[in-house]
């Protein structure tokens, strides 16, 4: 197991108006949230990463 640190930033989950990744504010905070992270690679990835790590804390697949 590699102990490099992650290349995607740690999310914070603090407010739903600004990005958890990079903190930048959003248009909405829910089809903003999609636009930006279509928008900035270094956020999708970070979001696709959190994903797979907390899919197998939840009962099937998270529809959202």
């Amino acid at each position: 197991m590699s102990t490099d640190p992650s290349p995607t930033p740690i999310p914070n989950w603090s407010d739903p108006s600004d990005c958890p990744f990079c903190g930048t504010a959003l248009s909405d905070p829910g089809a903003g949230f999609i636009d930006h992270l279509s928008d900035n690679d270094a956020c999708e990835a970070g979001f696709d990463e959190w994903r797979e790590n907390v899919a197998g804390d939840m009962g099937g697949e998270w529809s959202g």
